[in-house]
């Protein structure tokens, strides 16, 4: 039986202002209410990249790990990086071979994000041995940096009087959000739709069959009003049949969009079942935007 427990959370929200110029900113159980049914067809997750009219687009992976973005027609480069636990983003200026720190007079770099809309101020966080009054990293905290997800949105600072602006869309990585579907990892629902302020929430997870000793993958679909809700933080772990001991720790989940394939959908926190469990229950801990976070269990029967 799902089992629902409510636990009070306080979130704080601070707001940005931005001034200067405008920026651009089948399978089983019930089908989502969107429509769309299981899909048992591979693919992969495409990220799309936004392309703001004045700006340059995203040129890769930087240095850092980074998505790059193109400043000034390739005169600069800047290279956002996102660290979830600590909330925070730090942009690097690169130059025109997308490599190298270049350190620039830039009191601030304003960075917005598309979905979910927020925005976060940076400033200098110079790197060892660069001039007092220049910085190639500029740092900043948000707390929606907290949420899981590959971030896309626009890049703006002025340097010596002159505005520089380009977008940016980040992809999964392997090593940490990576994300491929094979023929026999199809969206599965597993639980009969619940309601939490305001939201539709349907448990399941990828995958037909699954088998002790082999990694799986919660999902979640998540709706308010019948639009897709993508700035929740969501995680799971993997519980005994009784629920009284911890097979798998609690990891965050990623926000996955529409495709032509799936519905939009947290999931990509996989839990590694052990050898020899014949039924284990997935523990879901699903925390609102500025709401009371929500815990519902599902049991999973093993083959």
């Amino acid at each position: 039986m799902t089992q629902q427990r409510f636990f009070p959370m306080t979130w704080m929200f601070c707001a940005i202002a931005a001034t200067g110029f405008v920026l651009g900113c089948g399978g089983e159980g019930p089908v989502p209410e969107t429509g769309q049914t299981d899909s048992e067809s591979g693919h992969d997750h495409p990220h799309p990249h936004d392309e703001e009219e004045g700006g340059g687009h995203s040129h890769g992976v930087g240095p850092h790990g980074g998505t790059v973005a193109d400043w000034g027609g390739g005169e600069y480069h800047v290279e956002f990086t996102v660290d979830h636990p600590k909330q925070s983003a730090t942009v690097y200026v690169l130059g025109d071979d997308q490599k190298t720190a270049t350190p620039v007079d830039l009191q601030e770099i304003l960075v917005t994000i598309n979905q979910p809309e927020f925005q976060v101020t940076l400033t200098p966080a110079p790197l060892k041995g660069e001039p007092p009054d220049k910085a190639s990293r500029f740092t900043g905290t948000h707390e929606k940096l907290g949420i899981v997800r590959e971030f896309s949105g626009m890049i703006s600072g002025q340097i010596d009087g002159t505005p520089y602006s380009g977008t940016f869309a980040e992809e999964a990585h392997d090593h940490q959000h990576g994300h491929a579907h094979g023929e026999d990892d199809a969206l599965v629902w597993k639980d009969t739709p619940k309601t939490h302020e305001g939201l539709r929430i349907i448990l399941g997870h990828h995958g037909k069959h699954i088998h002790a000793g082999e990694e799986l993958e919660p999902a979640v679909s998540i709706t308010r009003d019948g639009k897709d809700v993508g700035d929740i933080q969501v995680f799971n772990s993997l519980l005994s049949s009784d629920g009284n001991a911890v097979l798998a720790q609690e990891v965050a989940t990623v926000f996955e969009p529409e495709t032509d394939d799936e519905i939009a959908h947290y999931a990509q926190g996989g839990l590694q079942i052990p050898a020899g469990a014949r039924q284990v229950l997935v523990r879901f801990r699903i925390v609102p935007n500025g709401g009371e976070e929500v815990v519902y269990d599902l049991p999973i029967q093993l083959e």
